[in-house]
């Protein structure tokens, strides 16, 4: 849940990063799509590793990327900057979708999986209907380098609670 409300950030925050940066609609559409090109492009690598590596391993790394990104990205005072950061988020969130399938192959049995996996697929789901005007109320009132740093606080605690608990069973 709390990867898919760092995704809904950057279009809660296009007005006000037109502001700061002076994006056009085009270079925010490429703004856009940063994420999508990296995230994309590691989903099958991200499985990969996964078998290779372990849940732990890759879950503790990805998180601790994509938190690093979300930081960045508050911390962006470029477009280049900007543009990096979400390409790094793309990176450290792509193996988030894959490593929560295997878990639930790892933790339930075959005829316990439905469950499991419909409340992490409805999390993804959830996450920008409750993620959106929580940004949003973050924005209007801290302005965007805030909500961005919040998400980036959120998304520490879970690397913090993933690397203290997750184990295979």
């Amino acid at each position: 849940m709390i990867s898919y409300m760092d995704r809904v950030n950057i279009s809660v925050g296009q007005q006000a990063l037109h502001n700061t940066f002076g994006l056009t609609t085009v270079s925010f559409g490429y703004l856009l799509g940063a994420y999508s090109w990296t995230y994309a492009m590691l989903q099958l690598p991200s499985g990969v590793l996964l078998d290779r590596f372990g849940l732990r391993r890759v879950g503790v790394v990805s998180s601790l990327i994509w938190s690093a990104a979300t930081f960045a990205t508050a911390a962006s005072q470029g477009v280049v900057s900007l543009f990096s950061s979400r390409l790094l988020l793309g990176v450290g969130e792509s193996p988030i979708f894959p490593l929560s399938a295997a878990a639930v192959g790892y933790w339930f049995p075959e005829k316990e999986r439905g469950l499991p996996t419909a409340m992490f697929d409805a999390a993804a789901k959830f996450s920008p209907a409750l993620g959106i005007p929580f940004v949003g109320l973050l924005l209007i009132h801290f302005g965007w380098r805030f909500s961005f740093a919040f998400t980036g606080i959120l998304s520490l605690l879970y690397f913090v609670l993933f690397a203290r608990l997750y184990r295979n069973p």
